[in-house]
C-alpha cells in the first residue's frame, strides 16, 4: 500500500473512532443505568485513544489527520437517537445500536488491515481492531440478553 493511499485508510478509521467516541458519549448520557453508562463512558474513552494514536500515525508517515467524523456517523447517531427517545431511552435500543456501531468500526480496521500496511502501521491496527472486537462481543452479548429479557434497571 502506498504511503497516500495509507493515510487515507488511517484517515478514515479516525473518523470512524471519532464517531466511535461521540457515539458512546451520547448514550452514556442518555442512559440511566451505572453499569452500562460506566461502559458506555470507557469504550469512548478507548475509541479517544485510538484517534489519538492514528492521528499520531498519520503525522508520522507526513499527513494530516482528520478533525472531524464521517456523514454515515452523524446519521447513525440521529437514528440512534431517534430510536432511543422512541423507547424511553432504553437499554435495549442503546446497547442495538452501540453494537451495530462496533460492528462497522470492526469492518472498516478488518478492511485496513487486509490491505496489509507495514510495521509500526500494522502493529497499531491489529491491537485497535483486537479491542474493537472485544468490545464488539461484549456488546453482542449484551444485546442477546436483553432478548433474552435481561433487564438493566434505570438508576434514578
Amino acid at each position: 500500500m502506498d504511503r497516500d493511499n495509507l493515510i487515507e485508510q488511517l484517515d478514515r478509521l479516525i473518523r470512524i473512532n471519532k464517531d466511535a467516541e461521540t457515539a458512546f458519549l451520547e448514550a452514556a448520557e442518555s442512559i440511566k443505568n451505572s453499569e452500562l453508562d460506566t461502559l458506555f463512558k470507557g469504550y469512548a474513552k478507548q475509541h479517544a485513544k485510538f484517534l489519538a494514536e492514528l492521528q499520531q500515525e498519520v503525522e508520522r508517515l507526513g499527513g494530516s489527520p482528520s478533525e472531524t467524523g464521517t456523514v454515515g456517523g452523524a446519521i447513525h447517531r440521529g437514528w440512534t437517537d431517534l430510536k432511543s427517545t422512541l423507547s424511553g431511552h432504553s437499554a435495549a435500543s442503546l446497547l442495538a445500536s452501540c453494537e451495530s456501531g462496533e460492528q462497522s468500526a470492526e469492518a472498516a480496521y478488518s478492511e485496513v488491515a487486509k490491505a496489509n500496511p507495514s510495521g509500526q502501521t500494522h502493529t497499531l491496527i491489529e491491537a485497535h481492531r483486537n479491542q474493537i472486537k472485544g468490545f464488539h462481543t461484549r456488546l453482542a452479548r449484551l444485546v442477546g440478553q436483553t432478548k433474552d429479557g435481561v433487564d438493566f434497571p434505570k438508576n434514578e
